[in-house]
């Protein structure tokens, strides 16, 4: 062999990295470690750094890989909350409409994506409403009068509850499309 020459089986697999190195506001790296979640998986290593400076991108990896928290955390980074000092100073207009939505094709997925989305959010206040089909509309809309950042959805009643007035996505600045 040549010096400094080295094979597959000489390379250690590097450390995955955590929440904290890679930037993820404390809040939400403290809940997340209270779930247990420390250390990003592949395709959060890989996104939330450009997703969290704000860009654009589309990922696909396998089910239960972490596609979830590698879209929820920057979403969830990237509004202001109850919780947040720069609450005060957002216009009144803008508190309690949602700053995110997500769109998923079943209320099974709706319910797991917000339930994830309120633990990782716990700590910043952040208001999540998950809408559904198959169960009655007003406490959605009640939900939606009293405010929420975070709204996870079917597409029928997103469309219904916008159609209806009672969903205002003026304010959304980050939309994720899941599956």
């Amino acid at each position: 062999a040549i010096e400094g020459d080295t094979t597959s089986t000489d390379i250690a697999p590097a450390k995955p990295k955590t929440f904290a190195e890679l930037g993820v506001n404390p809040a939400i790296v403290k809940a997340l470690a209270e779930d247990g979640i420390v250390t990003a998986f592949p395709i959060q290593e890989q996104t939330l750094p450009l997703a969290l400076g704000g860009s654009d991108l589309i990922g696909q990896a396998k089910t239960g890989t972490g596609k979830t928290l590698g879209f929820g955390i920057p979403a969830l980074s990237r509004l202001i909350a109850p919780g947040d000092d720069a609450w005060a100073e957002l216009p009144e207009a803008k508190k309690g409409k949602p700053a995110a939505l997500i769109i998923v094709p079943t209320r099974e997925l709706a319910l797991q994506v917000a339930n994830d989305l309120e633990e990782a959010g716990r700590y910043r206040g952040v208001r999540v409403l998950c809408v559904y089909g198959g169960r009655a509309y007003e406490p959605q809309v009640e939900s939606l009068q009293r405010g929420v950042e975070v709204v996870v959805g079917t597409p029928g009643r997103l469309i219904y509850l916008s159609k209806q007035g009672h969903l205002n996505l003026k304010h959304v600045a980050t939309l994720v499309l899941d599956e």
